[in-house]
C-alpha cells in the first residue's frame, strides 16, 4: 500500500522532503500558500556548507565532518542541538555532492571562505552562481518529474488553516484556496513552513524587548503558520532569547519597519570585500565599535547596544570620489562606484549636508557630539592611531559635502522554533512525539543549527540534509489509518 506523505512549504525543506519521499515510492501532497515555489531562497544567498566533498578533494582541501562539528561548536560557542547538528552535518558533504551530480552551477569560487559570518578555518561553503536562486533551479527540475510522474501533487495558492487530528495522531491538514474550504489527508505530515520573522506580533514575542524596533528582512510570507497551529496541538516551542542581527540593511522609506530588498541594496560591512573608508556612529552621534573589525559577531553585538539598535555610516565627498569599491551593494554586484555617486546626490536612502552641523540636524543626532567622532577619527588617520583600535585608516573625513546611510539591525532568520527529535517528529510540552507530525527547515529554530551566532551554510543545509532524510524514511515507513482527503481546487 503506498504511503502518502503531506509537506507544507516549498523553500529547500519542504523541496527536498517532497522529491526524497517521492523518491522513495511515496505519493506526496504538496502545499505552500504562494504561488511560486521557492520560499526564502528567492531573496537568499543560499550559502550551504558540507565537509568531505569532492569538490574539496578536487582542491586538495582536507576535510571531513568531525572537523565541520567541532567548528559548528565553536562558532556556536557550544549552543547548538548537539544531535541535530550532527546529524546534519554528517550527511552535509553528501548533500554537496549529490547537488554536483545535479548539475548544480557553483559559483567558480566554491568551495569558498564567507566573511558575512564568522570564518570557517578551512573552505567548506558553497553558493549558485544565481544564489538562492541556483537551488531552486536544481530541485524545481526534479520536482516537476515527480510531478509527471503522478508521485507528487501540487496545491499551490493553499492556505494551510488547521491540522486535522485523528485521536492523537495528525492524519492531514485543512487549507483553504480562493475561499474554498478542504481537507488533504495523509499517513505523516511534515511542516516545513518556515519562519515567523515577517509577523512582528510573533516575531517580537521571541526577541529580546530591546530589539523590538529591528527591520523585518524577510518576505512577507514568513508569517510563522506552521509554529502556530503546531502550538496549538501542544508541541514545545523554544523561547532561547537569542537575537543577532543582519547589518547593513537600509530602512525603507515606503514601508516602515522594512528594510529595502536586499537583493536590491545594502551597506557592505565586511572589510574583506570593502576597505571601509567611512565611520559609523549611533544616534548619539558617537563611534562604537573599530569598522575594520575582521569579527562580524562583534559588530553585531556592538549593534544591539546602541539606541533602538541604529547606526548611521558617515562620510564625505572624498570618499564618494576615492573609494574603489561602492559602499551600497547588492548580491548581483550591479552598485559601481558611478551609480553609487549618483545615488548620493538623489536617494532617499542618503541623507547629505553641506557642513557636518547640517548632517547631524538632517539625521537627528547632537552636532558637537558627531563633530568631535569625525575630529577624533581625522587625528587617528594623521597619527595613526585610532581611539577605537581600527588599523585601516585610507583617508580623512574633511571635504563637504558630507553624507550618512542609516541602517537598523534586522532580522531575516527566525532563531526560535519547533522541538523535535532525530527522526524529525515535533515534540508536545512533556518531551513526546505528536504522531503523525514532522517539522523539518526554518520551522525548527536556527538556534538548533548555529547557537546563538551565525554559522556558514548552517541554515539551508540542515534544511535540505534532514529534509532529505526525513523524505526516505517517511516513504519507507508502513501506511498508517489517514483521514479522507477533500482537496480543494488542484493547483499547479
Amino acid at each position: 500500500m503506498t504511503r502518502t506523505v503531506v509537506v507544507v512549504g516549498t523553500g529547500g525543506a519542504g523541496l527536498a522532503t517532497a522529491i526524497a519521499a517521492a523518491e522513495g515510492g511515496a505519493r506526496v501532497e504538496l502545499v505552500d500558500k504562494q504561488a511560486a515555489i521557492g520560499g526564502m531562497l528567492h531573496i537568499a544567498n543560499g550559502e550551504f556548507s558540507g565537509a568531505g566533498s569532492r569538490r574539496q578533494a578536487e582542491r586538495g582541501i582536507e576535510d571531513s565532518p568531525q572537523r565541520h562539528l567541532a567548528e559548528v561548536q565553536r562558532i556556536s560557542h557550544g549552543r547548538v542541538d548537539a544531535d541535530l547538528a550532527e546529524l546534519s552535518v554528517r550527511h552535509q558533504g553528501e548533500l554537496v555532492d549529490w547537488l554536483d551530480d545535479l548539475g548544480f552551477e557553483f559559483h567558480p569560487d566554491c568551495p569558498g571562505l564567507i566573511h558575512g559570518h564568522e570564518v570557517y578555518d578551512v573552505p567548506r561553503t558553497y553558493w549558485g552562481v544565481e544564489h538562492g536562486r541556483s537551488v531552486i533551479t536544481v530541485l524545481e527540475r526534479l520536482l516537476l518529474d515527480q510531478v509527471r510522474a503522478g508521485r507528487i501533487r501540487m496545491h499551490l495558492s493553499t492556505t494551510m488553516t488547521g491540522l486535522r487530528r485523528d485521536g492523537d495522531r495528525v492524519v492531514g491538514v485543512e487549507v483553504e484556496r480562493d475561499g474554498e474550504a478542504g481537507v488533504i489527508g495523509g499517513d505523516a505530515v511534515v511542516l516545513a513552513t518556515g519562519g515567523y520573522d515577517a509577523n512582528l506580533e510573533l516575531r517580537n514575542r521571541f526577541l529580546p524587548e530591546h530589539c523590538h524596533s529591528v527591520l523585518v528582512g524577510c518576505l512577507d510570507h514568513a508569517t510563522g503558520d506552521g509554529l502556530v497551529l503546531a502550538e496549538q496541538l501542544g508541541a514545545a516551542v523554544s523561547a532561547d532569547g537569542i537575537f543577532l542581527p543582519v547589518m547593513g540593511l537600509i530602512p525603507d522609506p515606503e514601508r516602515p519597519r522594512h528594510a529595502v530588498d536586499y537583493r536590491e541594496a545594502f551597506v557592505e560591512m565586511a572589510p574583506a570585500y570593502r576597505t571601509p573608508h567611512e565611520i559609523w556612529v549611533n544616534k548619539d552621534g558617537r563611534r562604537f565599535v573599530a569598522e575594520d573589525t575582521t569579527s562580524p559577531e562583534r559588530r553585531e553585538r556592538e549593534l544591539l547596544r546602541q539606541p533602538d539598535n541604529t547606526m548611521h555610516v558617515v562620510f564625505d565627498a572624498g570618499v564618494v570620489e576615492h573609494a574603489p569599491v561602492s559602499l551600497i551593494r547588492n548580491p548581483a554586484d550591479e552598485w559601481t562606484p558611478e551609480r553609487f555617486a549618483a545615488a548620493c546626490e538623489t536617494s532617499p536612502w542618503v541623507t547629505r549636508g553641506d557642513s557636518l552641523e547640517e548632517l547631524a540636524e538632517r539625521l537627528g543626532v547632537d552636532a558637537e557630539a558627531l563633530g568631535q567622532s569625525v575630529a577624533a577619527y581625522n587625528a587617528g588617520v594623521e597619527s595613526g592611531q585610532d581611539e577605537l583600535g581600527r588599523t585601516t585608516l585610507p583617508r580623512r573625513l574633511d571635504r563637504a559635502p558630507y553624507y550618512a546611510i542609516t541602517t537598523v539591525a534586522a532580522s531575516i532568520l527566525s532563531r526560535d522554533g519547533l522541538a523535535v527529535d532525530t527522526g524529525m517528529r515535533v515534540l508536545d510540552t512533556d518531551g513526546q512525539p505528536i504522531s503523525g507530525l514532522h517539522a523539518v527547515g526554518e520551522v525548527l529554530g536556527n538556534n538548533k543549527f548555529a547557537g546563538d551566532n551565525y554559522v556558514g551554510g548552517m541554515s539551508i543545509t540542515p534544511a535540505m540534509t534532514l529534509g532529505r532524510l526525513l523524505g526516505s524514511r517517511l516513504a519507507a515507513a508502513q501506511p498508517e489509518t489517514q483521514a479522507e482527503s477533500h482537496p480543494v481546487k488542484e493547483s499547479r
